[in-house]
């Protein structure tokens, strides 16, 4: 599971080719034309780009390896079912992983959408303009919950170290493309896969969309739990969090969700 910390140079460098490749795509499809990667007040998005590989997921990693360690310290073995599990192809271990991992994200997800989570999750929804980038808009305190939620409970499992490492990856990239200011909802896959319209939905400040759409893999989770919302042939217009009252500077974000909330008139979005 040990990972070193990315470089700048490598964060650097895959912002400039995200940028090239989504700044082509989104001008195929844009759902919302005329977004520009130069936007002032994506100075933010560009902070969180470099911060949250560097520190916050550094820390992740470490809460992740430090649990780790004090199951095999208490227990004498790595996982509850070690062998039945980690015996199994590594292909079957990630395919189960996916499953396993998004219905745990759904209902992690689910919970940060209330109190007193919300405060954490509403930096994410504070993006009013939605495209690629706004998927590193994430807190530190929502991203180690999150992938604590979707990794150790895996690992206790006994799925091997390698295939639970390389499903963080994985999920972080299908993230960012979820995030792409594109019309795709893959037709008839529409409530199989998720897909940016689908995403989008799940961002927008309008009332239809509110609390829907919480898969971050499959949508037919939204559907077995009746929080499936994607109409077909239109798309959100509006996004944010409703009563714009999370801070617009990076700091005042990091330091939202430790403040005593005085007015709580922001929803979740």
């Amino acid at each position: 599971m040990a990972r070193h910390p990315p470089s700048l140079a490598g964060i650097a460098a895959a912002l400039l080719v995200l940028a090239l490749c989504f700044g082509i795509i989104e001008r195929i499809a844009p759902a919302i034309r005329g977004l520009s990667i130069w936007r002032w007040h994506r100075r933010i998005d560009f902070l969180y780009w470099f911060f949250t590989p560097i520190v916050t997921r550094t820390a992740s990693t470490i809460a992740v390896a430090a649990t780790a360690f004090a199951v095999v310290a208490m227990t004498g073995r790595a996982g509850l079912l070690h062998g039945a599990v980690a015996r199994q192809p590594r292909l079957l271990q990630l395919f189960e992983l996916l499953l396993l991992a998004d219905l745990a994200g759904y209902w992690s997800h689910r919970a940060f959408h209330k109190r007193p989570l919300w405060r954490i999750h509403a930096i994410h929804h504070s993006s009013t303009d939605l495209d690629w980038l706004a998927a590193s808009r994430v807190h530190p305190l929502n991203e180690i919950l999150t992938r604590s939620v979707q990794v150790i409970p895996f690992l206790l499992l006994g799925f091997r170290g390698d295939v639970v490492a390389g499903l963080v990856p994985l999920l972080t990239l299908y993230a960012i493309f979820l995030h792409a200011n594109v019309t795709w909802d893959f037709g008839p896959f529409r409530t199989l896969l998720a897909s940016p319209a689908f995403h989008r939905w799940h961002h927008t400040s309008e009332e239809a969309g509110l609390d829907h759409n919480f898969a971050g893999m499959f949508p037919w989770l939204d559907l077995l739990f009746g929080t499936l919302y994607l109409p077909k042939g239109k798309q959100p217009t509006t996004f944010g969090v409703a009563g714009d009252v999370v801070p617009g500077t990076f700091l005042g974000q990091l330091l939202y969700p430790l403040r005593p909330a005085e007015r709580e008139h922001a929803r979740p979005a």
